[in-house]
C-alpha cells in the first residue's frame, strides 16, 4: 500500500502580520480544518493584532482576540510549503524567504485596509472587503 501524497503546509506572509495574513490564516483554517498546517507571519511584525481585523473576523464567528503577530523567523517552512505573499510591499522578502527554505510561492497582493482613512464604518467596510476577497480566493485553492 502506498503512502498518501504529502499535504503541503501553507504560510501567509504580509507586512506586519496584524491584518491580512492573520485573516487569511483563520479563514484557511476555518475552510480546511486540521488537514493542513497553516501559519502566518509578517516581514516586520506589529506589536499587536489590529482591532478592526479582530472585529470583522468576529462577524464570522472567528475569534482572533488572542492573536500575536510574528515574523518570518517565527514560522516553520520547507520544501512542501506553499508561501502565499499577500502584500506587494513585501514581494521581495517573501520571495527570498520561500527560496531560502525551498518552498513554492504564490502572490496574492491585497491592499492594506489599515491605510484607509475615514470614519469607523468606512474603515470596517474596507476590512470586510479584504476579508471577503481573501475568503473567496482561499476557496479556489486546489490543494
Amino acid at each position: 500500500m502506498s503512502a498518501p501524497p504529502a499535504v503541503p503546509d501553507v504560510v501567509f506572509v504580509c507586512g506586519r502580520n496584524s491584518v491580512r495574513s492573520p485573516m487569511a490564516e483563520a479563514l484557511f483554517r476555518n475552510q480546511f480544518g486540521a488537514r493542513f498546517d497553516v501559519q502566518s507571519c509578517g516581514v516586520e511584525p506589529a506589536d499587536f493584532a489590529d482591532g478592526f481585523m479582530i472585529s470583522v473576523m468576529r462577524e464570522l464567528d472567528l475569534d482572533l482576540s488572542g492573536f500575536e503577530p510574528k515574523g518570518l523567523e517565527g514560522v516553520s517552512a520547507g520544501a512542501r510549503t506553499l508561501v502565499i505573499c499577500l502584500a506587494a510591499e513585501v514581494h521581495g522578502a517573501a520571495e527570498a524567504f520561500a527560496a531560502s527554505v525551498g518552498a513554492r510561492i504564490e502572490h496574492w497582493h491585497f491592499a492594506d485596509p489599515a491605510i484607509i482613512e475615514g470614519g469607523r464604518e468606512a474603515r470596517l467596510d474596507a476590512y470586510r472587503a479584504i476579508r471577503d476577497a481573501l475568503k473567496s480566493r482561499i476557496s479556489t485553492l486546489a490543494l
